[in-house]
């Protein structure tokens, strides 16, 4: 058995010698062939993923990287097509500057890699390895290991201190730099295919939304309606999302981020509705509020109110806009109506590749109070200005859109209305 630092760089395709691969060069921006595996099960065309090798190869460029080890699940599907729930355990890409990428996964996970992805090299890690060795030395196979500057995640959930200090003992001549900003800033612009990934995760949302309206009785429990929820995004071909549908009756609307309930609806009531659907890991989201019987007339201003807010939006929205006037604009829409103390969110949120624990990408892009950056055509957002009172209500109207070179558009087909149910 070998050591757990010498794990070597293997060729996926000699590990799937029963499967049949398109083996493939294409060339980059810069003039490298890269070799690629294409096949059927790749979520996007061999040139979205050049596309993408070049952007983040000339952002590398402009920091003066030497390669960038990619540890977000979200960053390694964007990358290289990959897919797994099991991100829970080591993944990590290496991107050499201008080279061939070596995915090093864990032994068990390995298989995922020719499923989904285009990449032809790998390293394995075995559940008893420690794992940033493996990357350290798979770094020295690459005669990365030595006077190099290598940028890293520190700002992602899974780039542990643990694996950091590793790196900078077992590399002391190397230099380690944050470059998180290197994917979110790829991530940032969606391309015309990823746009219509969202475009189909939007119908699924609809299709529940309405799945949920319908389910809407009186007497039905948030469960019961939650349970519609799902059974259509799933039934329709949705995946896994980032995070669940929250579906949420009567004063638990109230509740951010919780989901259904065995509290039943009334007749007089609300019902609350925030759904996400995924397609190949992009997300669309939709939030939308009804209401049973004769709701109250300060239920129907709020709603009216946030409605208001997402128009003023929309309106508002078009490239060289800040994220800053964006959700001034709307706030000051909330604020006039009288529900200023009760909308405390954000305006909205960058949404694209998801995995859980969020369905959003907040962290590369909001639009928030004190956000100077300026919007740009082929930026996706989710917009849900709500607002909420405690054990008395939750009224939101949301949309996800996408910047475009003259303003923005809608992904959802559904009215931005107040509905009341008889």
């Amino acid at each position: 058995m070998a050591l757990e630092q010498d794990r070597d760089i293997l060729d996926v395709a000699e590990h799937t010698e029963h499967v049949t691969f398109q083996h493939s060069r294409r060339k980059t921006a810069s003039g490298y062939e890269l070799p690629m595996l294409l096949h059927d099960r790749l979520a996007f065309s061999p040139e979205e993923y050049v596309r993408r090798y070049d952007v983040i190869q000339a952002d590398m460029e402009r920091r003066g990287l030497d390669a960038l080890l990619l540890r977000g699940p979200e960053n390694i599907a964007y990358f290289s097509g990959y897919e797994s729930p099991g991100y829970y355990r080591y993944h990590c890409i290496v991107v050499p500057k201008n080279g061939e990428p070596v995915f090093i996964v864990r032994d068990f996970e390995w298989i995922n890699s020719p499923e989904f992805a285009w990449s032809t090299k790998l390293a394995k890690v075995y559940d008893w390895d420690h794992s940033p060795s493996v990357t350290s030395n798979v770094l020295a196979q690459l005669g990365l290991n030595s006077g190099k500057r290598i940028g890293v995640e520190k700002q992602c959930f899974f780039y542990t201190v643990d694996e950091h200090e590793t790196l900078v003992r077992e590399c002391p001549n190397n230099e380690f730099v944050d470059a998180t900003r290197v994917l979110w800033d790829a991530r940032m612009i969606k391309s015309a295919e990823e746009v219509e990934m969202m475009r189909r995760s939007a119908a699924l949302v609809d299709k529940a939304m309405l799945a949920g309206y319908e389910a809407s009785v009186p007497g039905a429990t948030a469960d019961q309606i939650n349970a519609v929820v799902n059974q259509t995004l799933f039934a329709g071909g949705g995946e896994y999302m980032g995070l669940p549908p929250f579906v949420l009756a009567g004063e638990r609307s109230c509740l951010p981020h919780q989901t259904g309930g065995t509290n039943a609806l009334k007749n007089d009531d609300i019902m609350y509705f925030e759904i996400s659907a995924s397609q190949r890991r992009y997300t669309a989201a939709l939030m939308r509020t009804i209401f049973l019987g004769k709701p109250k007339d300060e239920w129907l201003r709020a709603a009216q109110a946030c409605i208001d807010a997402a128009t003023a939006a929309i309106e508002f929205i078009r490239p060289g806009v800040t994220s800053h006037e964006a959700d001034s604009v709307a706030r000051a829409v909330t604020t006039k109506a009288g529900f200023g103390e009760y909308h405390r969110n954000r305006l909205g949120y960058s949404i694209g590749v998801s995995y859980p624990p969020d369905w959003g990408e907040g962290e590369i892009i909001s639009l928030q109070q004190n956000e100077p950056r300026e919007l740009q055509a082929g930026m996706t957002f989710h917009m849900p200005p709500l607002c909420l009172k405690y054990r008395e209500y939750g009224i939101g109207f949301s949309e996800s859109i996408l910047v475009t070179e003259n303003g923005c558009e809608r992904f959802s087909k559904l009215p931005r209305e107040i509905v009341i149910k008889s």
